[in-house]
């Protein structure tokens, strides 16, 4: 998953301070990330002459320092190139992709909060830790997590399986497992059960937590779940049609296996489809 990266440590903890010839800059605008060819990213050193109003750090993958360039602007630089950040899932190794994922959930953050939701002032980058702070008002504005749920509903050697509905502005076309934000008031079990009925009007039991992940290219924590059947109410699919194109069951040795190990979803279907337990 896209939080393995081996012997590496990600280092999440906010500094003041500003980038040297070798740090990796994020340059991102709109939906798009600046790389080169071969998804590398530019250095300081490749950058210094152009007018950039600020540099925020964002972290550190062992001694490599990443910083975010603050600008509206779409800049041009010999040998690079914008694609899309989404293109960021591909990168390898996994650190890569880890890295642009939180790159870019902390680049919406940043953006999403460039004025105080109290008084409507600009709001500011904290010096003592990683917030935006209002100067008039002092409301300060930390980064968010959206905690959403993902379900592997089980019936003995069968998991059910769904695809998404164009009308659910969903871009992923193969078949993936049930998933849904976690809303007001409920826990991750509760909404487990929530989304399976209201997406496939299937009741489940025996819900056990399979693990998380950060999915910093929606700004998302991802719990995983798996999910037993209760037969008392049946096991025939009725999709919403407004979130789904279809829902069925597939057996043990007929699941469509994704081809990437990046996500928590991949994870529990390799687990399912390889005969282990989840």
């Amino acid at each position: 998953m896209i939080q393995h990266i081996g012997s590496h440590i990600f280092h999440n903890e906010w500094a003041h301070c500003s980038p040297t010839p070798s740090d990796k800059i994020y340059f991102f605008h709109g939906r798009d990330v600046l790389t080169d060819a071969e998804g590398h990213l530019p250095r300081y050193h490749q950058v210094m002459h152009l007018t950039i109003p600020e540099f925020r750090y964002l972290f550190a993958i062992d001694d490599q320092h990443y910083f975010l360039a603050w600008t509206d602007e779409k800049v041009s630089l010999e040998g690079f190139f914008y694609h899309s950040a989404r293109d960021l899932r591909r990168q390898r190794p996994m650190r890569k992709a880890l890295s642009g994922f939180t790159a870019n959930h902390l680049n919406s953050w940043y953006r999403a909060n460039r004025f105080c939701g109290r008084c409507g002032c600009e709001m500011v980058p904290g010096t003592d830790e990683r917030k935006m702070v209002c100067p008039r008002c002092g409301t300060p504005v930390y980064p968010r997590l959206n905690p959403a749920i993902i379900v592997a509903v089980t019936d003995g050697d069968r998991l059910l399986m769904t695809r998404y509905s164009p009308r659910s502005g969903h871009s992923v076309t193969h078949y993936v497992l049930i998933a849904g934000f976690i809303e007001i008031g409920e826990t991750a079990e509760q909404a487990v059960q929530r989304e399976v009925l209201e997406e496939v009007g299937l009741r489940v039991k025996n819900i056990r937590y399979f693990g998380s992940q950060p999915w910093g290219i929606d700004g998302n924590l991802t719990l995983g779940y798996s999910a037993e059947l209760d037969r008392s109410g049946g096991d025939q699919v009725h999709v919403d049609e407004d979130e789904l194109s279809d829902g069925r069951w597939f057996h043990r040795n007929q699941v469509p296996v994704p081809d990437d190990d990046l996500s928590i979803t991949s994870a529990m279907i390799h687990r399912f489809a390889e005969g282990g337990a989840l």
